[in-house]
């Protein structure tokens, strides 16, 4: 019975973060905007965003779990949409690229991040400094960590499910495409698609 309940159809609510520090500076430093500034937070305008979703979103009650990349941006985005609704972080969900010179994905250490949202589980995340190489991660890497994602997800009991991410991660995810600064993801929009059980 219990393996019926976990493998079954699941909703899941895909969610840009709101918008962020990098995102504004990109119009004006390109892409050191993603090479200056650690692990970037929310613009007043991204708060802005979260907030709108939360007050008009027809659905946000029937949500039963919220998974989010550990970065600042989406931490901070998921807790102003979702209230009393579980939330856990998971460094699967961490945008595209991992590593290399894109530091603003780069997230803090666990126990800083348990200070700022301890509300959030980090059960999940490795425990020490995130380890960060010197090169960028492949396509093929993205998948992998996908799959992990979908693998994770197919086990929980929860039906409908919000993923609290990032462009490149979630468009690879949805669409098998990332996209770049003329074609992303709307912020703050849940974008819905179902998984089968395998």
């Amino acid at each position: 019975m219990y393996v019926n309940s976990v493998m079954s159809t699941k909703a899941l609510y895909c969610i840009r973060h709101g918008r962020a520090l990098h995102n504004k500076l990109f119009n004006t430093i390109g892409v050191n905007a993603y090479r200056e500034f650690r692990d970037t937070s929310l613009l007043a305008e991204g708060k802005e965003q979260a907030k709108y979703l939360r007050q008009h979103w027809k659905e946000i009650d029937d949500v039963e779990l919220v998974i989010a990349s550990p970065c600042d941006r989406t931490l901070a985005t998921a807790t102003l949409i979702f209230h009393t609704t579980p939330i856990i972080a998971l460094d699967c969900l961490i945008e595209y690229p991992i590593g290399g010179t894109d530091i603003c994905n780069r997230r803090m250490d666990r126990t800083e991040l348990s200070i700022l949202y301890p509300h959030v589980n980090f059960s999940q995340l490795v425990p020490n400094v995130m380890p960060w190489e010197g090169e960028n991660e492949t396509i093929e890497d993205l998948n992998i960590r996908i799959q992990q994602m979908l693998h994770w997800l197919r086990w929980r009991p929860e039906k409908k499910i919000a993923i609290v991410g990032h462009s490149s991660f979630l468009g690879q995810f949805m669409n098998n495409e990332i996209g770049d600064e003329e074609n992303e993801l709307e912020h703050c929009h849940p974008y819905k698609i179902n998984i089968e059980p395998t």
